[in-house]
């Protein structure tokens, strides 16, 4: 078995195996067993799907299935015990698994024998490995505008040729090698010592912030002990045309020289950052804010807005010890004061009390000034963040009717700005430095981040550090 060519031919939606045992295991204690021999393949569009041809079943009837299927509640997710894990041994000897499976069963009532169809999100084999040191390899299916900067030899029209289509360099003290070939982009990535926990999701997270759009790798290779493991996944929903801008264009002259050092930044901070999620919550605000932008315009503007707001809620500030006494002295005598009012109505006292409660609570506008005094965001863009947010939360009579083209463009401009925002603040929490794209500004020009040199004040590198 080459795993290698079971990627090109998973590619190319061919793959398909037929299994002489399978085994369908529901996940409850004394859960139904199916058995029998069946095949693995893909659908027209790419998903997994599976066969059995049941030869032996224990602790399952038509009636019982029927009973499982049809005793949901509507609105509720299917219950844990529904799902069921499948063991498959391929005429090679290959074991496959896939994990949360809700089949499907057609029961033949004239013996009560039954056939089993059903999807997989994910297909996973291993075997033993060769390599010596941690190895993970990554096949997206899709090609990304990603730099270049080195050419390997390729056959075009029967000739040997050279074309730009690999690039190379080191992060987190492992070694990248990244080649677009054909509708696939590949990561290849070697390391001396143990790759951070999830790194495949790392990747994943950094390759969207460089390019602004979604990435769902479809193949990932990865050695694990003794033995190296290979996982297909099925094609993920998604939106096809998004119009999330990317923090350096393309098309700027600075890309090939600072692209990957912007990758580098964000996966460096994904990877220390991320701590007990699946995936990292800054990568998960852009992630939404990028499949926002696949509908309305207005879906695009509140995207783009609430990513805003929950990104600055990572910056933190530097302590106010002397400001932080003065608000908590102010709470305590207006609490007191308040506990004299003896004519107030007890919802009255409770809204009162939670509003003192809030003074002193930071909020994100305040981090946002403070990051513009010091050089790292635009001052001008947390003006239009303001504008489009209350817009779309606070829409008047005037915000409602039939939008003239002057009205759209400078919707459009907002939106753009907002955009450039959610990018500076990111740059500040992953500690970049270097060219950007300012798409608030006619022409997209290529600008230099920081903005200005930081000044000394109430937002501090080692403050962040500290509290993360």
């Amino acid at each position: 078995m080459d795993f290698s060519e079971i990627i090109e031919t998973f590619k190319q939606d061919g793959f398909n195996t037929d299994c002489k045992e399978m085994v369908l295991t529901q996940n409850k204690i004394g859960g139904a067993r199916l058995e029998g021999p069946g095949y693995i393949r893909q659908s027209e569009d790419g998903t997994l799907i599976f066969k059995i041809y049941v030869s032996k079943r224990e602790n399952i009837n038509p009636i019982d299935d029927i009973n499982d299927r049809f005793g949901g509640v509507p609105g509720k997710l299917h219950a844990e015990g529904m799902f069921y894990d499948l063991l498959a041994i391929g005429r090679d000897g290959t074991q496959w698994t896939a994990p949360r499976i809700l089949p499907s069963l057609s029961w033949d009532m004239s013996d009560s024998s039954v056939l089993v169809t059903g999807q997989m999100s994910n297909l996973r084999a291993r075997m033993p490995s060769s390599h010596l040191h941690p190895y993970l390899r990554l096949h997206f299916f899709e090609q990304y505008e990603v730099p270049l900067n080195r050419m390997t030899a390729t056959e075009l029209h029967g000739e040997r040729t050279m074309v730009l289509d690999t690039a190379e360099f080191e992060a987190l003290g492992s070694k990248f090698e990244v080649c677009k070939r054909g509708n696939d982009t590949i990561f290849e990535i070697q390391s001396e010592t143990d790759f951070p926990e999830a790194f495949h999701l790392r990747v994943q997270e950094a390759l969207q912030y460089l390019t602004a759009k979604p990435a769902n790798w479809r193949a990932r290779m990865e050695v694990k002990g003794a033995d190296i493991c290979l996982e297909l996944a099925s094609p993920m929903r998604r939106s096809e045309r998004t119009q999330f801008s990317p923090p350096l264009s393309p098309a700027s002259s600075d890309f090939n020289g600072s692209g990957w050092r912007l990758f580098i930044c964000f996966l460096n901070y994904v990877s220390v950052q991320t701590k007990n999620t699946h995936w990292n919550p800054i990568a998960y605000h852009l992630h939404n804010a990028c499949e926002a932008t696949a509908n309305s315009v207005d879906a695009w503007a509140m995207g783009c807005s609430v990513a805003v707001e929950a990104v600055a809620g990572a910056v933190v500030r530097k302590q106010d010890v002397e400001g932080a006494k003065q608000v908590a002295e102010l709470k305590t005598r207006m609490l007191r004061y308040l506990d004299t009012q003896t004519d107030l109505s007890e919802h009255m006292m409770e809204r009162m009390k939670g509003l003192i409660g809030c003074l002193g609570q930071e909020r994100v506008q305040d981090k946002m000034h403070d990051l513009a005094a010091s050089g790292y965001i635009d001052l001008a863009y947390i003006k239009a963040w303001t504008s489009l947010r209350n817009r779309l939360v606070h829409p008047k009579i005037k915000d409602l009717r039939k939008p003239s083209s002057l009205d759209m463009q400078k919707l459009l401009d907002l939106i753009h700005q907002v955009e450039v925002l959610l990018r500076q603040i990111t740059f500040y929490l992953i500690d970049y430095t270097g060219p950007f794209t300012d798409y608030g500004v006619a022409g997209f020009p290529t600008k230099q981040y920081p903005l200005t040199l930081p000044a000394a004040g109430p937002l501090t590198k080692i403050a962040k550090q500290e509290s993360q």
